[in-house]
């Protein structure tokens, strides 16, 4: 009986282990080019600190240009830094715009990451990441806007 009961547990155990699905959790560590400009989303004069402006530079490839998506937690992480992107002072209304922060994976950090539509969704605000005005200049400021009324600068290239 005691062998039955522990060959049981084994199959279990084993049989657990093989049909456990893996982790829906995939990070990519990326440039995010705007389709429109074809500039890069980036932290303004590399900066590390709380509330740096994120903003589209051409891009270089530099850490600061370099963001981790975490698609199934929704945090976009720069690389250089290891801070957030967020929605500034969360922020639901057009043009609130974005900076980096520490991550405290409130929802004005959270994003809805589209990866082949090129899309990234604020979850607080439900508005898209967009170069704020159309804008094609470096340094042109990301923030919010809605889909509709955005106009070119709301895909990006993420990868």
């Amino acid at each position: 009986m005691a062998k039955t009961r522990t060959l049981l547990v084994l199959v279990a155990v084993l049989f657990g282990v093989l049909v456990t699905p893996a982790s829906a959790e995939v990070r990519y560590r990326v440039l995010i080019q705007n389709s429109y400009t074809r500039k890069c989303l980036d932290v303004r004069d590399w900066s590390k600190e709380n509330l740096a402006p994120v903003v589209q530079f051409d891009c270089h490839g530099g850490a600061n240009q370099q963001w981790t998506l975490n698609t199934q937690t929704g945090i976009v992480t720069n690389a250089h830094s290891g801070k957030c992107l967020e929605i500034i002072g969360w922020v639901t209304g057009n043009g609130g715009h974005a900076v980096q922060y520490d991550c405290h994976y409130g929802a004005n950090q959270l994003w809805n990451i589209n990866l082949s539509g090129g899309l990234l969704v604020n979850r607080h605000s439900q508005k898209f990441l967009f170069v704020l005005g159309n804008r094609t200049d470096n340094l042109a400021p990301v923030g919010q806007w809605d889909y509709m009324s955005s106009g070119p600068a709301v895909h990006w290239n993420i990868g």
